[in-house]
């Protein structure tokens, strides 16, 4: 494998966890102006037209039958739950803080699969992710961890369960995965979210009303954007560098936050966050120095 491959995966997953971060600001957002079912439920919807339309121009889009479709709807569980939680989540939780606590699930996913699946545990990468998480909520709190006792709104517990349903994706996924491609899984994954969604908006009964324009182009961005494109650049790159170190990008989101954050043009936090910012990066090259060693 070329040194010129290897370099474009890894800028591939640097845009791949930019793209991840924008959504943390959306939905804090959003979260405070639009129901988050329905934000969520159009967002699934327009991902679910565009793989259709993929997968059209591919000649892959059948019926799969009803047993595989209900597979790929408890395959497509978790992570609507996560996306869903994270909206509601942006009603109190602030971007940095959904950007932090995200780094949480590569150590809840590593644990929870060696656990159930008897996985070899790197302790010097379960290590090194636990340092990073601690960095990003050094990063969450400027400094101050003592803040996170009376500074925690209740955004940050719902959206701790919501990482908690993206931990055990990958397990759900691994259990019911038959060999289809994954534009297949993951178009289809889209299609039978929009049921689970329909199902929420049913229960949670939102007030009934369609984005403003402003809302339209933040939700058509979450659909293309942080959905469909992350998708082929994440698939393309984990090819290169392997999934551990891939996943390891999404250590890089409270750090990317403060970028949109000061792209947008609101408050910067203090000096003392550029510590825990140092020790992100740090932990990142650690983990890719363990996968170079030792591919996952």
């Amino acid at each position: 494998m070329s040194s010129h491959s290897v370099i474009t995966a890894h800028l591939q997953l640097a845009l791949y966890a930019l793209l991840i971060s924008t959504a943390f600001p959306i939905a804090a957002a959003l979260g405070q102006d639009y129901p988050p079912v329905l934000t969520t439920w159009f967002r699934f919807l327009i991902a679910a037209l565009g793989f259709a339309l993929l997968l059209r121009l591919q000649n892959r889009l059948h019926w799969p039958g009803w047993r595989s479709v209900g597979r790929y709807a408890l395959i497509s569980f978790p992570i609507t739950g996560f996306f869903l939680l994270m909206f509601v989540s942006g009603e109190t939780a602030s971007a940095l803080h959904l950007g932090g606590l995200y780094t949480g699930v590569p150590i809840a996913s590593l644990i929870l699969g060696h656990l159930i699946w008897k996985t070899p545990l790197s302790k010097q990468r379960l290590l090194a992710l636990f340092l990073g998480a601690l960095a990003a909520l050094w990063v969450m709190t400027e400094g101050h961890l003592s803040r996170l006792a009376g500074d925690w709104p209740l955004g940050n517990s719902i959206f701790l369960l919501a990482c908690l349903l993206m931990a055990v994706y990958p397990m759900v996924l691994r259990s019911l995965y038959r060999s289809e491609p994954m534009m297949v899984i993951t178009g289809w994954s889209m299609i039978s979210g929009c049921f689970w969604l329909t199902l929420a908006i049913l229960v949670m009964q939102p007030q009934l009303s369609l984005p403003t324009y402003s809302q339209w182009q933040l939700i058509i961005w979450l659909a293309i954007g942080t959905t469909m494109f992350t998708f082929f650049l994440f698939k393309s790159a984990s090819i290169v560098v392997g999934g551990g170190s891939a996943h390891a990008y999404g250590l890089l989101t409270p750090v990317l936050v403060i970028g949109i954050n000061a792209y947008l043009e609101k408050p910067l936090p203090s000096l003392w966050v550029i510590p825990g910012i140092a020790m992100i990066f740090i932990c990142l090259l650690w983990i890719l120095y363990l996968d170079r060693q030792h591919p996952l």
